[in-house]
Parts: structure tokens; sequence; C-alpha cells
């Protein structure tokens, strides 16, 4: 969890930046609104993004692939932590982010109801062909707008002194549904507070909004200088409604010369295509990287076959053989093979090494050798090793026997020399405990299992997440 959080901060600070260097100044202010909620979005999903090489052949730095399931029962033999009833540091700062949740959650509720109340204790004049309705209130505040809603004040509106400018401008924030997007920044902020620069796309995304409003004045009433003289006497009011941009200096400044600014096309374009490699390289960067090994065939390489193979019927019984020790799951999802019979095991080796080469390649179960199930040589890096110690995440055996997550402690990620990391399932004895197991071999362990594994004759028959003797 530490490494996602950590992946997402720094992925959303690399995006921010980009928009603050090369597109906030430019005009194309609908580009930079997708641009805006892309990143927030893309910068929380890019962490579970997965990028798979495949590697085909068994060598040392090749391994079998096992679920948790067989490696927690059939592997190791789990021994249970000692019971801790003390409140661990994880347990504070999980209070803590509940509590912080909790009341921005609230405060959000309130925000939400205030405008409900106020709407529907107001008087409601349809405005702008029926797109917009003006909410005539007595809180004497500049005119604002929150989704189809256009606060006015009352004497304002009957006095007629509303400049035409301003109600033009809350109408665009309307038409555009500007409120959806700060509707969603500000359900991000309350249960992602967590990342602080969520802070700064909110006050962004507002911008922008202006922008796009300050646009279709202009493009409208064909008279900036006077809508500029307008915004700045706006300017003076110091308290801001609720999901509304702020009026002050320095925003209404950055206005102001965003509206003097001339678009250049070119540049737009070029610096919207310029983005296309700055993105596939933040996908590379935070995306996890993980190695598909095809072992079977591989495997199948390497042990006895024929040139012309063995009938239909053989191949049936061999299916056959393998069907009568089927388990199937009540969502009749995975199958299971134990405790085969000796008969029926030396059976299948004998149908199996009489297969041809080709016939072995479309076995679901096959025959390897013993020897060359070597786990690979990963050294788990410095992120992995400080998630490891999250007991309600994972559950941490080293050198088959269950630890302490505070035992990682004392160790530096280049003191293990083979890490595997497996999500349990239902049926798995500790499932509800912990998410996660995770099977780490210090360099002496890693030695001792690799010299006993490579010295085993025979062979063995391997299904999909299973290992059977």
């Amino acid at each position: 969890m530490i490494t996602y959080i950590f992946k997402t901060i720094l992925c959303s600070a690399l995006l921010i930046l980009i928009y603050f260097l090369f597109l906030e100044k430019e005009k194309m202010h609908f580009f930079n609104r997708f641009y805006l909620l892309f990143s927030i979005v893309f910068s929380f999903l890019v962490p579970f993004i997965s990028i798979k090489t495949k590697v085909v052949g068994l060598s040392l730095s090749e391994t079998i692939n096992i679920t948790s399931t067989n490696v927690q029962n059939a592997v190791f033999q789990p021994i249970l932590p000692l019971a801790n009833n003390n409140i661990s540091f994880s347990d504070i700062l999980l209070i803590i982010y509940l509590a912080v949740t909790a009341f921005l959650f609230c405060r959000f509720i309130i925000n939400i109801l205030t405008l409900l109340i106020k709407i529907r204790k107001s008087i409601l004049i349809q405005y702008g062909d029926g797109d917009a309705k003006l909410v005539l209130t007595n809180n004497n505040l500049v005119p604002h707008s929150f989704l189809k809603y256009i606060f006015v004040d009352c004497k304002d509106f009957e006095n007629g002194s509303i400049e035409k400018e301003i109600l033009g401008h809350e109408l665009t924030h309307v038409k555009q549904k500007h409120s959806i997007d700060i509707l969603l920044i500000e359900l991000f902020v309350i249960f992602a507070w967590i990342n602080p620069l969520l802070f700064i796309y909110k006050r962004a995304i507002q911008l922008n909004h202006e922008f796009l409003a300050d646009e279709y004045v202009v493009n409208s009433f064909r008279d900036t200088d006077n809508y500029q003289l307008l915004l700045l006497s706006k300017a003076t009011q110091t308290i801001n409604p609720i999901f509304s941009s702020p009026f002050n200096y320095l925003i209404t400044k950055k206005r102001i010369i965003m509206m003097s600014k001339k678009a250049s096309f070119r540049t737009a374009i070029v610096k919207q295509i310029a983005l296309i490699p700055m993105i596939a390289a933040i996908v590379f960067l935070f995306t996890t990287k993980t190695i598909a090994q095809d072992h079977t065939k591989a495997a199948v390489q390497q042990v006895e076959s024929t040139q012309n193979g063995v009938s239909k019927e053989l191949l049936k019984e061999y299916q056959d053989i393998l069907n009568k020790y089927k388990r199937t799951t009540k969502d009749d999802k995975a199958g299971y093979f134990l405790n085969l019979s000796q008969t029926d095991k030396e059976r299948l080796e004998t149908i199996f090494f009489q297969m041809s080469r080709e016939q072995q390649a479309k076995q679901m179960f096959v025959f390897i050798p013993r020897n060359s199930m070597v786990l690979p040589k990963i050294v788990p890096t410095k992120e992995q090793l400080e998630s490891f110690k999250d007991p309600k995440m994972y559950g941490v055996w080293i050198n088959g026997e269950k630890v302490n997550n505070e035992v990682l402690s004392s160790y530096k990620n280049t003191d293990f020399a083979h890490v595997m990391e497996s999500k349990l399932m239902k049926n798995a004895t500790n499932y509800g405990k912990y998410v996660y197991q995770v099977d780490l071999m210090t360099n002496d362990g890693y030695l001792d299992y690799y010299n006993k594994t490579t010295s085993e004759t025979g062979y063995v028959l391997i299904a999909p997440g299973m290992v059977t003797k």
C-alpha cells in the first residue's frame, strides 16, 4: 500500500508539472480540462497496470508457477504468529485516515445540503433557453453557479444591476457542466486526501473553468477591456461561495493575462503531440513489471518422446486417469489433482513418454524432470520489503517458516535471493487474515534449496498452479 501511495503521488506530481510547464499558459482550455481530469484518474490507475514479458525455457533464472494455495498448504507448513493485542503504528495511521476522511465527507454532505436548502427556500426563474435556473437569494454575494443553478442577489436582479457579462459567464459554467468536475475532484480529495497534490489539481481545474467561461464572454460581447475592468471590481469580494471559484486579485490577474494572449494553433498541436511520449514514459515508469514464463513447452523438450506418438485411445486413457483425481470448486473454476496412486502415476508416465513432441506440448498436465524445477533468483526491491511489513496485507514466510512481519525490519532487501508473492484463494488456511502470502529465501536458504533441488532424480507431474509428486 505504501508503494502504491508513493507511485500515485509521484505520478500525479509529474503530470501536474507537465501541465504548469507546457499547457497552462496556452489557449487550449478544452484540451487542458480533459488533461487535468485524465491526470487525476490516470495517476490512481497506472500503478495497477501490469506489463508482462513472456520467457520460454527452464533454467536457473526460471520457475514453475505455483498458486498461493499450494505454496501455503503443500510446499511450506505455516506456523501461526503469536497473538498481538497491542495497537500497531499502522493501526494508528488507519485511524487518522478514517477520521480525516469522515470529517471531509461530512463537510461535503453539509455543503451539498446547504445549497439544496438555499435552492428550495429561494425563488427560481428559468434562464438561458431553459438551460439554467436563477436562484434569487438574500446573501449579497457575487453571482455564482452550481450544476444548473445560478445564484444571484435578489435586490440586484430586481434592480437590473447584474451585468450581462457576469450572467453569461455563469451560464457557460452551467452549459459546460463544470460543477461535475468540481464534484469529482472533491470526492478524490475526500478519499485520497493523503495526496496533497489533489488540492493543487483542484485550483488548476477551477482556474481552467474560469478561462473557458471568460473565453465565451469575450467572444460573445466583443468588449474585452470593459469585461476586464468588471472582473477587477469583483475581485474585492472576500466571501467565496461553496463549490465556486474564488474572486481575488491573483486569479483575476491570470484571467486578464489569458484574455490578452493570442492563440497559436501550431504551438498547441505540437505540445499535444509531445505529450504522447511523455505519457508513454510515465506508463512504463510506474507500471508493475512481471515475467510470465512458459515452462511447460520448454520442460516437454527435456523429456523422452517418440516420433510417431500415441493413438487417440491412449490420449483418452491419459486424460481419463487424470479426471479420476479432479476436484471442482463450488464456482466451477479450479480443479486439483492430489494423491495419485503409484499405479496410475506409472501408467501416466508410460503414455506420456510415448507421445510425440507435439502431443506432449498440447497436454495441460505434463511430466518434467524434478531437477529442472528451480525457482529463480529474484531479489526484492526496498519498496517491496517495506510494503511486506503490513500484516493486514501480507503473511510472510522466510525459508519456509512463518514469521512476524516486524522481523523484516532486521533485514535488507539484498539479504534475500528469492521472493514470490501470491494472492490467497478462498480455500486457503489463512484466507481472510491477510490478502497476499510472501515467500522469501535468504541467500543461504536459497543455496541449500538449489543444491537439494538440482540433485533430485525422477519426474514430476505438473498442472496449472499445482505440483503433484
